[in-house]
């Protein structure tokens, strides 16, 4: 019998680091461990009162199909809530609604190249842009940024080394996943020039927007240029409002040429969830604006905590991010891919052991983030630290083995 081939895009796409051991931590699951999963963003802060009571608003009789563009009473409640929290001006006519950032991307790798087009991005980088790009065909060429210079952007000009006759896009994640790190209006300003110069698109993931401490306001690209044609900001609910599993997400940009080609691809999709478009409708409008205070001064105890405990482990060091809730940490091994599943399948502490994602997979340059991980501080604060000890003894343990 003849072997069947599946197709070299299926082939090539990578697996995420985020969930790549999944299955190990399942296996220490079933055998009774219990697992601190520092590995994945999934915050336990309680989802918004104000989304069950949509909810239970809902009162159609048939869950039917929603227009694909998306809910009309969402698109104006998200308008209205970024134009009051954040001082913009947007329309409901600039938004789509898709099924969380993670299609709004895919939308955008395809609408805006060709295969074999090329995008620039920042290593390390957001692991699923590697495969929803190699799904569309597009080629990342990735621009390194470094824990020593706090993840800063490099210097324009080894920016423009990297422009080809076939760059598309920059693409931009801020505040930055995996890295925490928050770009300055500065940076941005920077990116935006290069891309009029070059007459390029800049692609925007502000999923994590309001998640910004130390002083820090929200930022984004609309601040400084609300109306620029080459300008598409992804958003998403998932995160600021712990909504992962209602997948709502949205691409918001003032270029109807975009605008009208994106509903083509979200008409052959059809549509994003009908129920959840109408529960985050009913939070948005009526979620007080004080919403993130408590978040962020929960996420603050929770970064700080962890990089306090981080740095009495010998050996590790950590950056302390300004933003989202991620740490790239370097820890004393030599491959983190190798300690991460050793975490799990082969070590426990009073019957604990600690999910952590291996680095490199957020790398574009496979040389790159061998000793590094990233972590997740989406747990309370004592789960954090019983998390952070249980790596220790995972540390010493590994050493010695």
């Amino acid at each position: 019998m003849r072997h069947l081939l599946i197709s070299n895009r299926a082939r090539i796409t990578p697996p995420s680091p985020i969930r790549k051991l999944a299955h190990l931590a399942v296996k220490a699951k079933k055998s009774g461990t219990h697992v601190y999963q520092l590995n994945i963003g999934q915050p336990d802060i309680e989802s918004p009162k104000e989304f069950f009571d949509g909810l239970h608003e809902f009162s159609q009789k048939v869950v039917a199909y929603e227009q694909s563009q998306g809910n009309d009473m969402l698109c104006s409640a998200w308008s209205r809530y970024v134009n009051r929290t954040l001082g913009l001006q947007t329309n409901p006519g600039q938004y789509i609604i898709t099924m969380g950032a993670s299609e709004a991307l895919v939308f955008m790798f395809e609408t805006c190249c060709d295969p074999g087009d090329e995008v620039i991005v920042f290593d390390p980088t957001y692991a699923n842009y590697l495969g929803f790009s190699t799904i569309a065909g597009v080629n990342l060429v990735p621009v390194l940024s470094n824990m020593e210079n706090d993840f800063a952007l490099p210097g324009r000009e080894e920016i423009e080394n990297r422009i080809t006759n076939h760059t598309r896009a920059i693409l931009l994640c801020n505040p930055n996943n995996p890295t925490g790190t928050v770009y300055t209006r500065e940076e941005l300003k920077l990116l935006f020039d290069i891309c009029e110069e070059h007459n390029m698109f800049l692609l925007v993931d502000e999923t994590y927007r309001e998640l910004v401490y130390d002083g820090l306001e929200p930022l984004s690209i609309f601040h400084l240029v609300p109306e620029s044609d080459r300008v598409v900001v992804i958003d998403s609910l998932s995160k600021r409002f712990s909504l992962c599993g209602a997948r709502i997400g949205c691409l918001i940009t003032a270029n109807e040429q975009v605008l009208a080609a994106v509903l083509k691809i979200a008409q052959a999709r059809l549509a994003a969830p009908t129920i959840e478009q109408f529960a985050v409708a009913y939070m948005l409008e009526n979620i007080p604006d004080s919403y993130f205070a408590e978040v962020r001064q929960k996420f603050v105890q929770r970064r700080d905590v962890l990089d306090a405990a981080l740095k009495q482990i010998p050996g590790v060091s950590a950056y302390k991010p300004k933003g989202a809730f991620y740490t790239f940490v370097r820890f004393p091994v030599a491959d983190t891919e190798d300690f991460a599943a050793f975490m799990l399948d082969k070590f426990s502490l009073n019957g604990k052991t600690t999910f952590i994602a291996p680095a490199a997979g957020f790398y574009m340059q496979s040389e790159r983030g061998r000793q590094d991980a990233r972590l997740a501080y989406v747990l309370e604060k004592n789960s954090i630290e019983d998390a952070v000890e249980t790596l220790a003894a995972g540390l010493v343990k590994y050493g010695n083995n």
